[in-house]
C-alpha cells in the first residue's frame, strides 16, 4: 500500500512539473549589415537574438528573458543562425515567438537604437527578426566623437540578460569605450 501511494505521488509530481518544461525551435535567421551611405557590407558587427517566455496578468503579458545567441557578420556582412531548440522550465509560461535583435559595430549605428537612420523592409522600428527571411539593415556610420558617445546609450540589450551571455556584444562595447575616451 505504501509503494502504491508514493508511486500515485510521484506520478502526480511528473505531471504537474512535466507541464512545467517548456520547448520551442526557433529560426533559421540571416540577413546582411551594410553601411547606410555606400551600401558596402560591414564585417564584424555583433548580431544578438534573444528569446523570451510570457504569461500572462491583470496588467497584461508579463515577459521573461529565456535564452540568446550572438554571432559576427562575416565579410559579406552576412550572419547567419541555424535553427536552435530551447527548452527551459517555466511554471504557466508560454513561448513568445518573436525574438528581439540587436546590432553593434563600433563606428556604427547600433540597431535598433538608430532605427530613425535605419531602412530595412518589414522592420522599421521593430525590434524583431522573422525566421527564415534574410533582412538587409542599413547602419549609418557615425562621424562624431559625440555621436559614437551617444551611441553607446542606445545598443538595446536583450533585458534580463547576464553579460556572461553576451561576450561578443561586451567585447565590441568595451572596444568603442575606449575608442571614444570612456
Amino acid at each position: 500500500m505504501r509503494k502504491a501511494l508514493i508511486l500515485i505521488l510521484l506520478a502526480a509530481l511528473l505531471m504537474v512539473f512535466g507541464g512545467c518544461t517548456i520547448s520551442h525551435e526557433f529560426g533559421p535567421y540571416s540577413g546582411k549589415v551594410v553601411d547606410a551611405q555606400t551600401g558596402e557590407p560591414i564585417e564584424g558587427a555583433v548580431v544578438l537574438i534573444g528569446f523570451y517566455t510570457k504569461s500572462f496578468s491583470v496588467g497584461g503579458p508579463v515577459y521573461r528573458f529565456a535564452d540568446a545567441f550572438e554571432t559576427l557578420s562575416d565579410a559579406k556582412g552576412e550572419f547567419r543562425f541555424p535553427p536552435n531548440r530551447i527548452t527551459s522550465f517555466k511554471v504557466m509560461r508560454i513561448w513568445d515567438k518573436n525574438s528581439r535583435i540587436t546590432i553593434f559595430k563600433p563606428g556604427y549605428g547600433a540597431y535598433p537604437g538608430h532605427y530613425k537612420t535605419f531602412s530595412a523592409p518589414k522592420l522599421t522600428p521593430s525590434r524583431f527578426l522573422p525566421e527564415d527571411e534574410h533582412i538587409t539593415f542599413h547602419l549609418p556610420k557615425l562621424l562624431t566623437l559625440e555621436e559614437r558617445k551617444e551611441n553607446l546609450y542606445k545598443i538595446q540589450k536583450p533585458a534580463g540578460i547576464s553579460n556572461d551571455r553576451i561576450p561578443i556584444l561586451r567585447k565590441l562595447e568595451d572596444q568603442e569605450y575606449l575608442n571614444v575616451g570612456l
